[in-house]
């Protein structure tokens, strides 16, 4: 073995192998020119590859895809091989290439990416880049990985890095030394890495630390996030253990689906039933996707299954909404943990507040549960928690009994700003409300729903917007010439991305809409074209009336088209226009009032606007929600209630994640009553902020939602007096 001397980092690691280095460009050239003369996508490797990655990428994986995941494999290898091997040069480097086993750690995982090796001249690069140099004991590929794992990518299987400062405190925690310990998702392993470190600097003898590291078990279904933790692993071990003689332990790193677990891959030769009910502690990051994101309508019938048979299947209406990490949590414990044993998860927060997770929070086979809680987003760009508890199969005690749950509230630092308690509003029929600290139980159980709650609706799904939305080239007697709307197009998902150019159609399909984005509190700021397949008196659709405008029909015909080719496989929606019409959130939008008052679906505040429609409809998008009214101040009462800080305060308590929706209605607002002197005064307060932010909006036209909150505040506050006299009494 060798000894080396200045410490690489994963950033590090980043900067001399990452998708700009000029490392990873030279492979990624010889690799594409080898592949595109001598292979193709039929290839074994190749249809192997596309196999086992299907389940997380569904329709993306490519030729590029493969090739970015080939370069990576290859420099990970090249760096364990310079790292653990006493090389002459290139010609001993191919010779140990040729072995898929390092000191004994068997990694069948590289074979789909062995149809070809770095030339000479890589390694050599890649070995000057590394040579007399150590490498930090840390999750040492994590910056890399998630590099080569765009953030687009990550979303769509759900992998998102767990920060080391928060790893540590999790695992200083739960662990004592020796437990056996899995987990199930562990990506690059960064669990795994940090638990051997502690392993390591403990005080007790070599012999005891290598039985407790042989402990430490992780599953993944990932082949590359394998790859990567089990050379994180083998180049920790050359940091840590003695030279001479030098042999690694076994590592515990298997290729397979923890909820559904059998080897992927037969080289690994593992009887998982053996690791049932086996384990102390269950630690991780499972991944944060729900049913709807999974590319794979068998499996997201298996998921349902699994909801079921563990009794957290939420009603049908949120059945889109299933959590991952909520399956996780249970199967997993059930799968894996001894009687007693402890879970616990990094895990999206509307697992406690979410109302698709009311029989999740029922904890039906835990006790003992505990949450950390953080008052901002620091680790992540989606509110978490985390989240342990105690696997007690035979728990028959009441939910109620679970209640409150011991909860730390933590600061970026991981420092506790506060020890407090969470219960529910309700706890009933084996369903558990959102969790709150109990504080604000103590007022938020008596608030009452507003009867406004029923007569607001969400807008339309006007998507995909690429192919409604549009921008004006030219207007014609009666009709028009579009094209894209290249803000709409810059902002879309790559499957959606497709840009039409001159197109006509008969101005009467021109309606007019708005974004979350355009909306400010107190001003829809601007307003934007889509094209929409109906009648512009009563919105019906009727393809053979549609067909005697022949460029409309021409348009949503060749729109319709690309809508069938591209959805995905899982949606049983027939038409375009049904997904415009989805739950006729479109066509039920012809008979409102005069007035219209909007409010965003989702964001870290509430803002809300009044419209006037008596002259000119709009159509309200389903980032929206809409109130139609004949009452001028009535529109403006509401929109001053909905605009107060106050109410965004309240929500934050009880709402998921940054969807919105219908939560303002769990507060009492009362139905306007002119005679009310608090109600008329909301109005007027409504009215001259309304002014207020128009001139504002003059002067400024790029003035944000924030800024209008800054230069106002005095004036927002004002309206929280009012709120609570009128809402909160």
């Amino acid at each position: 073995m060798k000894s080396k001397n200045q410490e690489i980092t994963s950033e590090e690691i980043e900067l001399l192998f990452g998708l700009d280095s000029k490392i990873y460009e030279d492979i990624s050239v010889c690799f594409t020119t080898y592949f595109e003369k001598f292979h193709n996508e039929t290839n074994q490797e190749f249809v192997e590859w596309k196999n086992l990655f299907q389940p997380l990428y569904g329709d993306i994986l490519n030729k590029d895809l493969f090739l970015k995941h080939t370069v990576y494999a290859q420099i990970l290898k090249t760096i364990l091989i310079i790292n653990l091997y006493e090389l002459e040069g290139y010609k001993d480097f191919i010779r140990i290439l040729e072995t898929e086993s390092f000191f004994g750690v068997y990694i069948p995982e590289f074979r789909i990416f062995n149809w070809i090796s770095i030339e000479e001249s890589h390694f050599t690069a890649i070995m000057k880049s590394i040579e007399e140099n150590s490498f930090k004991k840390e999750d040492l590929f994590h910056s890399l990985y998630q590099e080569v794992i765009n953030p687009t990518t990550r979303h769509i299987i759900g992998e998102f890095y767990t920060p080391t400062i928060l790893v540590k405190k999790m695992i200083n925690y739960v662990y004592n030394i020796g437990d056996k310990v899995l987990d199930p998702a562990c990506g690059s392993g960064s669990f795994i890495i940090e638990l051997m470190k502690m392993i390591w600097k403990s005080k007790i003898s070599d012999e005891k630390k290598i039985k407790a590291i042989v402990n430490i078990y992780g599953f993944d279904i990932n082949p590359l996030a394998v790859i990567t933790a089990k050379c994180n692993i083998i180049l920790l071990f050359n940091e840590l253990l003695p030279k001479e003689p030098f042999n690694l332990p076994r590592i515990n790193v298997y290729l397979l689906d923890s909820l559904f677990p059998k080897s992927t891959n037969n080289n690994d030769d593992i009887d998982v039933s053996k690791y049932f009910h086996s384990f102390d502690v269950v630690i991780g990051n499972p991944p944060w996707l729900t049913y709807k994101d999974l590319h794979s309508r068998s499996y997201q019938n298996q998921i349902r299954g699994l909801a079921d048979n563990v009794d957290i299947k939420p009603k049908s209406q949120y059945i889109t909404h299933i959590e991952l990490g909520a399956i996780f949590f249970y199967v997993i414990a059930q799968k894996y943990l001894k009687n007693g044993g402890i879970i616990f998860f990094v895990i999206t927060k509307s697992v406690i507040n979410g109302d698709h997770c009311k029989k999740f929070r029922a904890f039906s086979c835990f006790e003992e549960i505990e949450i950390w809680d953080f008052p901002d987003i620091y680790f992540f760009k989606i509110d978490h928690v985390c989240l342990k508890a105690k696997y007690a199969p035979r728990n028959n005690k009441d939910i109620k009994s679970k209640y409150p749950i011991k909860t730390q509230i933590l600061d970026r630092k991981l420092n506790i700003i506060e020890n407090t308690t969470y219960s529910s509003i309700k706890i009933q029929d084996g369903e558990v409300s959102m969790l709150l600290p109990s504080k604000e139980l103590e007022y938020l159980t008596e608030i009452r729903y507003s009867t406004y709650k029923s007569e607001f609706n969400q807008g339309a799904t006007l998507v995909p917007r690429t192919l409604v939305f549009f921008k004006v080239i030219k207007e014609l007697n009666n009709h028009l010439i579009i094209s894209s709307d290249s803000d709409i197009l810059s902002r879309s998902k790559k499957n959606w991305r497709f840009d039409y150019q001159k197109k006509e159609i008969e101005s009467k399909y021109r309606f007019k809409t708005f974004l979350n984005k355009d909306l400010l509190p107190l001003r829809l700021n601007i307003t934007r074209d889509v094209f929409l397949p109906i009648n512009k008196e009563d919105y019906s659709f009727d393809i053979d009336v549609l067909k005697k405008d022949p460029l409309a029909f021409d348009f949503y015909s060749s729109m319709n088209k690309i809508y069938m080719e591209r959805k995905k496989g899982t949606s049983e929606i027939k038409t375009l226009f049904d997904n415009l019409n989805y739950w006729n959130k479109l066509t039920k939008q012809v008979n409102v009032g005069s007035f219209l008052v909007v409010y965003n679906a989702s964001g870290s505040n509430l803002k809300s606007a009044v419209i006037d429609v008596s002259e000119n409809k709009i159509i309200i998008g389903s980032e929206n929600y809409y109130f139609s009214t004949e009452l001028e101040n009535e529109a403006y009462y509401l929109a001053a209630i909905l605009n107060a800080p106050i109410l965004t305060k309240y929500i934050k308590l009880i709402k998921s994640s940054r969807h919105i929706h219908k939560r303002p209605f769990s507060f009492p607002i009362p139905k306007y009553n002119e005679k009310n002197k608090i109600h008329y005064k909301l109005a007027m307060k409504g009215k001259i902020l309304t002014s207020l932010v128009y001139d504002l909006v003059y002067n400024n036209p790029k003035i944000t939602a924030k800024k209008i909150r800054l230069i106002l505040h005095k004036k927002f506050e004002k309206l929280n007096e009012l709120t609570k006299q009128a809402v909160f009494k």
